[in-house]
Order: C-alpha cells, then sequence, then structure tokens
C-alpha cells in the first residue's frame, strides 16, 4: 500500500467512527432534491421480500420505477433498477433475460438459459470481446467471479435468489471500482414479521420446466430466508439443452437499534451445452459446467444520519470447458476470489452526503487445459492478484428540494495493484434542479485492470512469468466519461428522462493468446488504440390510469476506434446503431394483468474486437466490419397473462396462474453468427415459445 492509498484509507475509518457518534453528526439525515428519497430499497421488491436496505447513494428521483427510466443520483450519477416483479413479469429464466428493457443493454446467447462464454454482455458498446472485463458482475455488493475472463457468465446467478437489480452503464469511482459498467444483484431476505413459503413451478416448450421453493420467516431481531430453484430445457435445436440448480441462504441478526450481522451464502450447480457451427455443423466444445459459491458476511449500521457496512466475502468457482466428445480440449479453471469491503454514506453538516470506502480484492487462479487432437496438457498457476482501491466522495446541496437546489460533488478512488500498474480516478458532478426537475452533470474516469488471460500464453510453466516481464509495466486501459441529463418526475403521472453522453477511451489491452514470447514493456497496450465511443437515451414511464403503466426506452449509439497501425473504423461489435425497449403492464377485471415487451436492435456487427494472435501484426486490432458481420435487425415481442387471487383456507395470501408467450410472431433472430470465407451462419434463437405456470404464496 503505498502512501496515498494510506492517507485515504485512515481517512476511510475515521469517518467511519465519527459518523456513528450521534453527539458529532448532524440531527437531520442528507437532503435530496425533487422528490423525498426512498429511506431503502425496499421500494425495490413487491411484498415481504425486500431488497438490501442501504442505499448507494441519496436519490433524487425515485427507486420503484420502470426498468427503461434512469435513477438520478445527488452526485450527477445514474443508475437503472429492474425489480424482482419486473423479474417475473418478464419471465425472465436466466439474468441476461431480465435485463432486455433497460437501455444501452444487450447480450450476445446462443441457448434458451445459461451462456457459452464470457463475450456475452454489452453495456453501451463496452462488453467482453476483448481479453479483459469490462463490466463488473456484483452480487450483494461483492464480486460474482467469472474465473478466467473476469466475467460471470449467465450459468452462475440464480433469478429466483433476486431481490431486483441495479444497473451502471458508466464508471462510477464513488459506487463501484475497476471496470466501465457494473451489474449488481440484490439478494432477498425478509423484512417483515412473521412467516412465509413461496412455491413456484412452470413449464412449456422445448422441454423447458423451472421451479423454485422459498421459506422465510422474522421475529424479533432475527430474520432467515432460504431458497432453491432449479431451471433446465432440452432446447430448441440439437446441443442447446442446459439446466442450473441453485441453493440459497440468508439471515440477519439485530445487534442493537443501530447495529446488525447479516449472513447470506449461495450455491449453483449448470451446465450448458454448445450448439454445433452453423456452416461446418461441428462443435469445437461440447459443454460448459460451472460449479460456483458465494458467501458473504456483513456487519451494518443505521443511523439517521448515516449508514454503511464491513463486509467479507469468499467466490469458489470451479469451470469445466469440455471437450472430450468433440476431440478438442478441455479447460478446468479454477479461481479463488476473496477479500474485504467497508462503504459509509454519512452526512455531518445540513446538506451534505459523504460517501467513503474501501475494496480489498484478492484473486487466485489456475487452469489446466488437456488438448485431445496432441494429446498434450499445459497448465497456467497465475500469480496471485491484490488490489485495494480505497474511495471517497463528498457532495452539498444549496437551495431546498421544494424550490430552486443545486447540488456539486466530487470524487476519487485510487487504485494499488501488485501486479500492474497503479492509478487514480476521479468523479465530478452537478445537478440543477427545481422541484422535480433535474438537470445532471457529470464527468468520471473507468480503470480496467487486466483479467488472467492476459498473462496466459506468457507463462512459460506452471508458475512464473517470463525473465523478461515486469507487470508493472502494464497499462491499464482508461475510458473518460462525459454526461448530461435532463429528468422530470410528475408524481403518479409520468417520468422522463434524455441523457447524453461521450467516451473516450484508450490503452485498449492486447492479447497474445497462444505460445510463449519475451515481451517487451509496451506489449500489451498502445497509446495508439483508442475508441470513442457517443450517445443519447431517451426513456419515460406513464401511468395514465391506476391499473396501467407503459414505458419507453430509446438509444442511439455512434463509434469510432483505431488500431495500433493506424486504421479506423466507424463500426464496433454489439454496439447497436440504435435500440429500443418498450412495454406495460395493465390490470384489469380486479384479478387480471397483461403485461408485455418489445426489443428492437439496428445494426448490430458481430465479430471480436481488439484482440490480436500475433503482437508483430498490430493490424489485426481493429476488425474491419462489413455487411457480412450484420446481424438481421432483431424484434422480439413478449407477453404474459396472469390471474391472481387468494384462498384464506389455505393460507395463500397472494396466488397467480399465468401463460408467458415469448417471440409472439415468430420472428427469426439471432445474436451470434459464424463467419468461413463467403459462408456465414447464425446461431437462430427459438421461436414462438410458451410457457405455463403458478406462483403460490403462503
Amino acid at each position: 500500500m503505498n502512501k496515498v492509498s494510506a492517507i485515504v484509507a485512515a481517512a476511510v475509518l475515521a469517518g467511519h467512527c465519527l459518523c456513528v457518534q450521534p453527539g458529532w453528526a448532524a440531527e437531520t439525515p442528507p437532503e435530496t432534491g425533487g422528490q423525498e428519497a426512498p429511506a431503502s430499497k425496499a421500494d425495490l421488491t413487491q411484498g415481504s421480500l425486500t431488497a438490501y436496505d442501504l442505499p448507494a447513494v441519496t436519490t433524487f428521483g425515485v427507486a420503484d420505477q420502470a426498468p427503461t427510466v434512469p435513477v438520478q443520483t445527488r452526485f450527477g450519477t445514474q443508475y437503472n433498477v429492474v425489480t424482482e416483479e419486473q423479474i417475473r413479469l418478464q419471465n425472465s429464466l436466466d439474468f441476461y433475460d431480465a435485463l432486455r428493457n433497460v437501455p444501452g443493454v444487450m447480450y450476445q446467447k446462443k441457448n434458451i438459459i445459461g451462456g457459452q462464454t464470457s463475450a456475452s454482455l454489452y453495456v453501451r458498446g463496452r462488453g467482453a470481446s476483448h481479453p479483459s472485463p469490462d463490466i463488473n458482475i456484483f452480487f450483494d455488493d461483492v464480486p460474482r467471479s467469472g474465473v478466467l475472463y473476469g466475467q460471470a457468465l449467465a450459468d452462475g446467478i440464480p433469478v429466483y435468489a433476486l431481490g431486483g437489480m441495479e444497473i451502471y452503464k458508466y464508471p462510477q469511482p464513488s459506487r463501484f471500482g475497476t471496470g466501465y459498467a457494473m451489474l449488481n444483484f440484490i439478494p432477498k431476505y425478509m423484512t417483515k414479521e412473521g412467516y412465509e413459503l413461496r412455491i413456484g413451478a412452470e413449464g412449456g416448450s422445448f422441454g423447458t420446466v423451472a421451479e423454485n421453493v422459498g421459506m422465510g420467516a422474522k421475529k424479533d431481531n432475527v430474520d432467515i430466508y432460504a431458497a432453491q430453484s432449479l431451471v433446465s430445457t432440452l432446447g430448441h435445436k440439437d446441443h442447446t439443452a442446459a439446466y442450473q440448480a441453485s441453493y440459497y441462504g440468508n439471515m440477519g441478526i439485530g445487534l442493537s437499534d443501530n447495529w446488525s450481522l447479516r449472513m447470506m451464502a449461495n450455491r449453483v450447480d449448470a451446465q450448458t451445452q454448445v450448439p454445433n457451427n452453423p456452416i461446418t455443423n461441428t462443435r469445437t466444445t461440447d459443454r460448459y459446467d460451472t460449479q460456483t459459491s458465494l458467501a458473504t458476511l456483513s456487519l451494518i449500521n443505521k443511523y439517521n444520519n448515516a449508514n454503511g457496512y464491513l463486509k467479507g466475502y469468499y467466490n469458489d468457482t470451479l469451470f469445466y470447458l469440455r471437450g472430450e466428445n468433440s476431440n478438442t480440449t478441455t479447460s478446468v479453471q479454477t479461481n479463488n476470489l476473496y477479500g474485504l469491503r467497508g462503504r459509509e454514506t454519512y452526512s455531518i453538516w445540513e446538506g451534505s452526503e459523504i460517501v467513503n470506502g474501501f475494496d480489498l480484492d484478492i484473486s487466485d487462479l489456475r487452469n489446466d487445459q488437456r488438448t485431445y487432437s496432441t494429446d498434450s496438457t499445459t497448465s497456467w498457476e497465475f500469480p496471485q492478484h491484490r488490489m485495494f482501491s480505497p474511495y471517497a466522495a463528498v457532495s452539498q446541496m444549496f437551495g431546498s428540494k421544494e424550490s430552486f437546489h443545486v447540488t456539486p460533488s466530487a470524487g476519487l478512488r485510487l487504485y494499488t495493484s501488485n501486479l500492474f500498474e497503479d492509478k487514480t480516478a476521479p468523479q465530478a458532478g452537478l445537478v440543477l434542479g427545481y422541484n422535480n426537475t433535474n438537470l445532471g452533470l457529470n464527468y468520471a474516469r473507468g480503470v480496467n485492470y487486466p483479467s488472467p488471460v492476459i498473462l496466459q500464453g506468457l507463462l512459460t510453466n506452471k508458475t512464473s512469468l517470463p525473465s523478461g516481464l515486469d507487470t508493472k509495466d502494464i497499462r491499464p486501459e482508461v475510458v473518460d466519461h462525459y454526461e448530461m441529463s435532463l429528468s422530470h418526475t410528475q408524481p403518479g403521472l409520468f417520468t422522463a428522462s434524455a441523457t447524453v453522453f461521450h467516451d473516450d477511451g484508450r490503452d485498449r489491452l492486447r492479447a497474445y493468446m497462444y505460445g510463449n514470447a519475451n515481451p517487451t514493456s509496451d506489449f500489451f497496450t498502445s497509446s495508439a488504440s483508442e475508441y470513442k465511443i457517443d450517445g443519447l437515451e431517451l426513456a419515460g414511464s406513464v401511468t395514465p390510469t391506476d391499473n396501467l403503466e407503459l414505458f419507453v426506452g430509446a438509444t442511439w449509439l455512434k463509434t469510432w476506434a483505431k488500431g495500433d497501425d493506424g486504421e479506423t473504423t466507424s463500426k464496433m461489435p454489439y454496439t447497436p446503431a440504435f435500440a429500443l425497449q418498450t412495454g406495460f403492464k395493465w390490470k384489469f377485471f380486479d384479478n387480471f394483468q397483461l403485461s408485455g415487451d418489445y426489443q428492437y436492435l439496428k445494426d448490430v456487427y458481430a465479430a471480436n474486437w481488439m484482440r490480436t494472435t500475433n503482437p508483430k501484426a498490430p493490424s489485426s486490432n481493429v476488425t474491419t466490419l462489413n455487411e457480412r458481420n450484420r446481424l438481421p435487425d432483431i424484434n422480439v415481442f413478449n407477453a404474459r397473462l396472469d390471474y391472481t387471487f387468494s384462498y384464506d383456507d389455505m393460507h395463500i395470501e397472494e396466488g397467480k396462474v399465468f401463460v408467458a408467450v415469448n417471440n409472439i410472431f415468430n420472428t427469426p433472430y439471432a445474436y451470434s453468427m459464424e463467419l468461413s470465407g463467403n459462408n456465414r451462419g447464425l446461431y437462430n434463437m427459438p421461436g414462438t415459445s410458451v410457457m405455463v405456470g403458478f406462483d403460490l404464496k403462503f
């Protein structure tokens, strides 16, 4: 730890001590502009199973709103929310589907459920199409590891254990660390006194079935919740079968009026088959097996003027890439990711809000690979990576939330790594508002550290790096993000927002994936490699009647990239030129509810970006994309009809019987393709599918 990091860490601890002394603190909680800030994130879910209590930062808008509409914070930043109710109404079987109505987000998949590679999730043009984890995947505010490539697969995230999702679509150093975007999955637990049993099951097209059971109880200062779920499908074509089994538990103990202890554990076992290459009708991989466990222990404090936590976590992931039947390669990746995180949000004087904290993350990873065609075995035992990143941010509101208000803010995160170059990430924001209207301005720097795949091809044996390599010379990727947003909320009627943004990225990482080399210090990155993304997002929701809600979101993206050799391109993979998400929820005849959504993606190009197989041929850093790389435009309509009832004699508090139809118009579409010479083949997604099921809460 360097001197600056130590100073910031000391400030974090001092602030933590200060904020829990009532005599030193302000008597009123932090003020917000626009509307009353939610006291907790309980608004994210429906019923007694609610989401994480601690807000990221105080909001200007409301947390419980349509997935298309961002929440504006007093730091000038935004995030989107997908509630537990929305996850169910979309009949989401994996977390990819739960994201389909979030503007600026798209995914790459080939199966009904599950994911095949880490190159699967993209946010505003950034994702896993190159060897570095652009996007952080968090569960309960801690990293949910995705082994070698740094991202979590859909196989490791059970939707039935989620109380909601937060989506941060650009760097926010005061909220999360390395990476350009973040998904935080919010766990379920009991917040209301009493007992609860929830049972659900569904089945339908392509041999797809799902079941889930959840039981919870809360009495006095103790609550406990446990859940089990299973999702399985035979697949919509050969070799697309998959399943996921999840086991989840969460227990909280109140230590006093202001302090509590919470323990959470989750185990997931999954298999996902890999469909045949649509051109050659062959496979390079048979299936992916994932066995992953996560445990967290949190010490939580809640005062009128402060809230926060100290959290320890442990991830254990075993990931198999199996190629025995296809006589190719089997890879076994073992990753242990663990660490300690602290965070505190508090107000010392009127109108202030201060956030400080630290992240300590440690990763141990090993990869054993057997190639059947050559009957050879290669092993990599990667150097342990330790990252310590303290951060702090402050905002100050001038004025009144009922009238004109101005809230400037600033923050800073420091990154110290035992392997790679240290970095700093500043942020600054300004919110100008009048009552329910807010103009937000924000600048933030994102820092993206290499994933272990960067070093994989350079390990000459199981334990050591080449003698000529100093990993401290490897520069992390950097992106500077600029954003302006305008939002207005008319309580009980509508919310609308418009956001323009610009990303300026540089030092894009390269990877020499095969063989061994004796690299120089500039082997991995080049200052000549850069990219720019400009975008506009429009979003809104309206409730013209108490029984009807409509929402819409639209995103336009314009991109530019330059490789090491100076070649440029205006097309980047998985960056739609235009995307539209819209939907509705309509209650009628007291007991019926019809919900639906529509997704349209235009000009999506399928390829890998900035991945070089030969460091002596940097021209391959920019993939030339043309019409052959362009996927057919995606048009998908989905709908679900629910009948809701209660039955006191059986203690059914709320029961639902439903039918869900995906891809109503049987439209052909695909998120991925293969190219070979003049041939191209699409990994077509399912046609019309129907699921019928029930959900009972006792």
